[in-house]
């Protein structure tokens, strides 16, 4: 092959071959780029469309051949919407009748009716029937009951104003306490217990008057007067929904109230054979209900005891001092008109009752603190019991 320069071109060297040109470079590998320090968050997925719902369909009533029935008439139509339910709400709980507003309303009417009956009656039969004649009979007896006898406790004088007592007792006893009601929603508990205040304050005020003054018409008023306190206050201070531990409470404190006096008027009694007037002692068990039934209620600010807790102590102490009373009237004798017994008594029961209501709680192990929670159903396991040490 013969080769042949352009004009002005190096002529190359003979017997040489012609320099081929190299072929080019392989090209790079593909190196992934560098990872991003700081990727995208991931997309989330697109919402998925709920199925659509199937069209739905009206059943066409078959044709009876019957006429409609007529519209109702224009007094039974709604003509506005009411803008809060049929049922009225007081104190939270939803009323129960146009008339009562609560489970204990009819008990807390009856009660106040027939109170002021029956206290009113008394306003004006005690005194006629406790009047004396100058001579000590007592004045019933030497009058008849027939129209013409005014001062009888008997007579037509008498009878008027005991009807008259008695019906302007019981409208104000219903008006009071319907109206009340109305207002103010009322629970069974509540009713029952302040049936029981009542009973507490009328004797505390037919105690007190009579301890003061002996006369038998202040005092019937007095027992009028202490009823009504002792009613209204457990529902205005207790509330339309007393609790249940605390009306035990209350009730509880006027029964051992009661017995504890009964024990210190018995220690009196048999110390003092001298003793010729029993109405300072009757007097004082009619107070003492009262004061214990109070006390527990200021107690009930600080202490909230159980109602388990309240009936335990109750029947441990009641037990506690009937069996010492009894145990040591029979070791006398039997004689039971000794101090022994009644003071004996009084402290088993007192001990009974602080052993229980103080030292049962805390005999009880509570759980620790990090212990899981306890499933619905599951027995908790036992805690563990500190290791016995001996005196010795």
């Amino acid at each position: 092959m013969i080769v042949v320069p352009y004009p002005g071109e190096a002529r190359p060297d003979a017997g040489q071959p012609a320099a081929v040109a190299e072929p080019p470079p392989p090209p790079p590998p593909n190196n992934p780029p560098p990872a991003d320090p700081n990727p995208p968050p991931p997309q989330p997925p697109p919402p998925q469309q709920p199925p659509p719902e199937p069209p739905k369909t009206i059943e066409a009533t078959p044709d009876t051949g019957e006429p409609p029935p007529p519209p109702p008439p224009e007094n039974l139509q709604p003509k506005e919407v009411p803008s809060q339910p049929p049922s009225a709400m007081l104190d939270g709980h939803p009323r129960e009748g146009a008339f009562l507003s609560g489970p204990g309303s009819l008990a807390f009417i009856l009660h106040h009716t027939l109170l002021g009956l029956t206290a009113g009656v008394a306003t004006q039969l005690a005194p006629r029937v406790a009047a004396r004649l100058p001579d000590g009979t007592p004045d019933h007896q030497r009058r008849s009951c027939n129209g013409s006898d005014e001062a009888s406790a008997c007579g037509q004088s008498a009878r008027l104003a005991y009807l008259g007592a008695g019906l302007i007792g019981a409208g104000l006893g219903f008006a009071t306490s319907a109206a009340w009601q109305f207002y103010n929603w009322m629970s069974e508990r509540s009713a029952f217990f302040g049936m029981a205040n009542s009973a507490f304050g009328a004797m505390f005020g037919a105690g007190l008057v009579n301890l003061i003054t002996g006369d038998v018409g202040a005092t019937s008023w007095a027992l009028w007067v202490g009823a009504l306190v002792g009613g209204w206050l457990s529902v205005i201070v207790g509330g339309g929904d007393l609790p249940m531990n605390k009306g035990l409470l209350m009730l509880s404190g006027g029964y051992w109230a009661l017995l504890f006096t009964g024990c210190i008027v018995g220690i009196i009694a048999s110390t003092n054979r001298q003793v010729g007037d029993t109405r300072p002692g009757i007097d004082a068990l009619l107070i003492a209900p009262a004061i214990g039934a109070g006390a527990m209620a200021l107690a009930l600010l600080k202490f909230n005891p159980s109602s388990a807790q309240v009936l335990r102590a109750d029947l441990f102490g009641t037990l506690a001092g009937v069996a010492v009373y009894l145990i040591s009237g029979f070791a006398l004798g039997p004689n039971f008109g000794h101090w022994a017994p009644y003071l004996l008594g009084g402290l088993a029961a007192a001990g009974a009752i602080t052993t229980v209501s103080l030292l049962w709680a805390e005999a009880a192990e509570s759980p620790p603190s990090d212990a899981p929670p306890i499933a619905p159903g599951e027995t908790p396991a036992p805690a563990p019991k500190p290791k016995y040490r001996g005196v010795w």
